[in-house]
């Protein structure tokens, strides 16, 4: 039976409590994501069989990668043009993330599964949008936190998470967590 698997990488409970601030009092229309569940994804990978498990979970457990730190700063809106349906906190360019990146995208392909090969724009969902949001209460709200900046948030670990509808939301559980650590 296949299960809904992405890898993403936790944030600390501080990050996470400070977004979710940002959202207060959203407008009817606006899904905030709760911040138990924000995260950084790295891969999607949709659904996925369970006998390709195995391999993936070994596969990710031999990416080797120095741990880092990442910082957010901003936010956004998917898709850039047209009605928005996703509202984000962006993750600043770095390196590290990108290498780390790569990195998993090349254990996923060696286990047979396809990643996605549009360019990896890095950030935090903070919420979903419906049509019903007013495009001013967007506009304010991205000028509001257009200087929300938080900085060296640890990486240390990745995880490869199922993500599942319950009672009409989205609810994320870890499957495994990979541990960074010296490539040597």
């Amino acid at each position: 039976m296949p299960r809904r698997l992405f890898i993403a990488i936790d944030l600390p409970k501080p990050v996470c409590w400070r977004l979710g601030q940002l959202l207060v009092q959203p407008p009817r229309g606006v899904r905030p994501v709760r911040p138990a569940q924000l995260h950084l994804t790295l891969h999607f990978l949709g659904d996925v069989e369970d006998e390709t498990s195995p391999a993936l979970h070994e596969a990710l457990a031999c990416v080797r990668h120095e741990p880092f730190t990442i910082a957010i700063r901003g936010t956004g809106v998917f898709p850039p043009r047209g009605r928005p349906s996703v509202l984000w906190a962006g993750v600043v360019d770095s390196t590290p993330l990108a290498t780390l990146h790569a990195a998993i995208g090349g254990a996923i392909e060696s286990c047979g599964l396809s990643v996605e090969h549009r360019p990896y724009v890095p950030h935090v969902t903070l919420a979903r949008l419906t049509p019903a949001v007013p495009r001013a209460w967007i506009a304010r709200f991205l000028a509001d936190t257009a200087g929300v900046e938080l900085a060296d948030i640890p990486v240390d670990r990745f995880h490869l998470y199922h993500s599942r509808k319950l009672d009409g939301a989205t609810e994320h559980s870890v499957e495994a967590s990979f541990r960074l650590n010296d490539p040597q």
